[in-house]
């Protein structure tokens, strides 16, 4: 019993000092494995190891989808529209200026644009706003 209970703090202190989800399924088979002790140790292993596999198929994909969120932010600048304030040169490409929540970004377009036109926001591509001109 107190293997496992051993077991299953070690696995929760190498969770709370990493940056993810790493062995918190680990950390409650052994939880669960501790209650078995009557048991001989290669079933305890075994029902260590299947509620492990079961709380890493039932947190992970919970958990990923709760941390990412939603995207309710992208969401709501793309399909922007936006008006260009500047251009500038940088090699053969032009970057577009664009001012969205009283923020400047910077901007690309497949198409040519000029100086106050608008244009959409299509997506997000790093820290750049991928436009569509808009045909008027």
């Amino acid at each position: 019993m107190w293997t496992w209970f051993l077991l299953g703090i070690v696995f929760l202190g190498i969770e709370a000092i990493s940056f993810g989800l790493i062995s918190i399924w680990f950390a409650i088979g052994a939880f669960v494995a501790m209650f078995f002790t009557h048991l001989p140790i290669d079933y305890q292993f075994f029902i260590f190891i299947g509620v492990s596999g079961i709380s890493l198929l039932l947190i992970r994909k919970t958990a990923l989808v709760f941390l990412k969120g939603r995207g309710e932010e992208l969401d709501r600048i793309t399909k922007s529209k936006i008006k260009v304030e500047n251009i500038e040169q940088r090699g053969n490409v032009e970057i577009y200026l664009v001012r969205l929540d009283g923020k400047i970004w910077e901007a690309i377009c497949d198409e040519k644009l000029i100086i106050g036109e608008i244009a959409q926001v299509e997506k997000i591509q790093g820290n750049k706003l991928i436009l569509n001109k808009l045909n008027n």
